[in-house]
């Protein structure tokens, strides 16, 4: 080949290297794209999933919430009776009854990520890292809170069933059927319990344990309003993340504040 043709040959073949190069540039490109969409889809898809997780978690924290908050209140106008002795047998009741937090945040969407490895659910590094914290940490906060209380009203349970021997947990279904077992009537069931509450608050075993029962209820409702604080941030970035994908997103519900 002359020295022309080889010019020639030679520019047609960086041409081609180029156009290649280009190819595969646009190519993995497309690719690149293609797996950001994916991934995109699949992130709002799980943040959907656990933006309604979350709500019900608060939902359901809320309940909780308000059952102590009734239980407290109750108890400690009962305790400030001046003459516990002229109380129902249903507020003195009140002073003995436990509560029993038998519930479980929801981690369903978070478990799934993690079985199939997805570290993140957006380009937004802040919301991967609070959700993250948040599962890793504060959700593992309050199973470890959660067993704690959980064990101590075990203790009580069975302080009540088998160590004392005062009251008849019976009293709370006192009815003819129960009051047969005794040979009573009802009328003196209901008398005899009410005598036996009376004599087991006032007792010292008695008042160390309605109080203790009672600290461990404001106990539960800091923990309890602390982590609501802590999954209602996390829902309020979760909804604001979905709505920049969605502008016609359904707004979230109103939760009950703290003081309410």
């Amino acid at each position: 080949l002359s020295d022309s043709n080889n010019g020639k040959y030679f520019k047609y073949a960086i041409g081609e290297i180029i156009l290649v190069v280009i190819g595969i540039l646009i190519a993995l490109q497309i690719n690149n794209w293609n797996e950001n969409r994916k991934k995109t889809k699949i992130g709002t898809q799980y943040l959907t999933e656990m933006r309604f997780e979350l709500q019900n978690d608060i939902n359901q924290l809320d309940f909780y919430i308000n059952d102590l908050k009734k239980s407290i209140k109750n108890q400690e106008a009962a305790l400030n009776t001046k003459d516990i002795s002229k109380l129902s047998i249903d507020s003195l009741s009140m002073i003995i009854t436990t509560i029993n937090l038998d519930f479980k945040i929801s981690e369903l969407t978070f478990t799934k990520m993690n079985n199939l490895g997805i570290t993140s659910l957006s380009n937004n590094d802040s919301l991967n890292l609070k959700i993250t914290e948040y599962y890793n940490s504060d959700v593992v906060r309050l199973k470890l809170s959660m067993n704690y209380i959980f064990n101590d009203l075990v203790k009580r349970t069975d302080f009540y069933i088998y160590d004392q021997n005062k009251i008849d947990m019976n009293y709370a279904y006192s009815d003819q059927k129960f009051s047969s077992l005794h040979n009573q009537s009802e009328k003196e069931f209901k008398n005899e319990q009410r005598t036996n509450l009376i004599d087991f608050i006032q007792s010292i075993n008695g008042r160390n344990i309605v109080q203790y029962d009672l600290g461990g209820k404001e106990y539960s409702l800091s923990v309890l309003n602390g982590f609501k604080q802590r999954t209602t941030t996390l829902l309020k970035i979760v909804y604001d993340e979905l709505k920049i994908n969605d502008s016609r997103l359904e707004p979230l519900p109103s939760f009950q504040s703290e003081n309410e």
